[in-house]
């Protein structure tokens, strides 16, 4: 029976071999590209060079080949291509591909600009949404998830990301307006003031029309 294959981004059995005062930790791994690589990393005992050796794969350089796009692109790299992939899509009404321009290059650019593709995270997406809610507005933290989503969704599609963050975010969600309730008490004090206010405002009309008519007259 065939020995099945490693999956792209895991590692086989760990072999061990001393060398000196040390112990190497030795493994066959399948990077990005398809391609299976020895990986080896020495520690002083067993579980320590299995402890590096694990550290060197989760930070292991990525070998596939990228295009236009890679996460070592900066956000404003991509975002130049996305008003490009824009304009190719004839379903897009023109209006609205300039409201997604503009909500991009004035709310979302100026936050995103200098930052690599591979360090937008989840969490950084989700303070900057909340913050735009919180000190802006509901609708202008909208916007930005709308055009910030379409954006890095067309990084995944390039492979330059793995994910889209903005999809894993917290929902926005929309503070309630406060609705002030009156009282029993509050309604009778507002009935019974109502007369007595128009009663007041009548009586003074004509006050003030006979005194505005005695001052033309002297």
């Amino acid at each position: 029976m065939a020995r099945p294959r490693t999956p792209i981004g895991t590692f086989g059995e760990i072999s061990f071999a001393r060398v000196g005062s040390k112990v190497r930790a030795r493994t066959r791994y399948r990077d990005d590209d398809g391609w299976i690589r020895r990986v080896q990393a020495a520690g002083a005992s067993e579980a320590d060079a299995v402890r590096r050796l694990k550290a060197t794969l989760a930070h292991r350089e990525s070998r596939r080949t990228y295009g236009e796009l890679s996460p070592d692109s900066s956000f404003g790299a991509l975002v130049k291509i996305w008003l490009e992939d824009l304009d190719l899509d004839r379903d897009l009404a023109r209006s609205t591909r300039d409201l997604c321009e503009r909500d991009m290059r004035t709310i979302v650019l100026p936050a995103f600009e200098h930052l690599l593709l591979r360090g937008i995270t989840v969490n950084l997406v989700d303070r900057f949404l909340r913050h735009l809610a919180a000190n802006r507005s509901y609708a202008m933290a909208k916007h930005a998830r709308t055009v910030l989503s379409l954006a890095l969704g067309l990084a995944v599609r390039y492979d330059a990301l793995a994910r889209n963050p903005v999809r894993e975010a917290r929902r926005l969600r929309k503070t309630p307006t406060k609705v002030r309730v009156l009282s029993v008490a509050g309604h009778r004090r507002r009935a019974r003031g109502g007369p007595r206010l128009e009663a007041r405002r009548r009586a003074a009309g004509p006050e003030t029309g006979r005194a505005a008519g005695a001052d033309s007259s002297t």
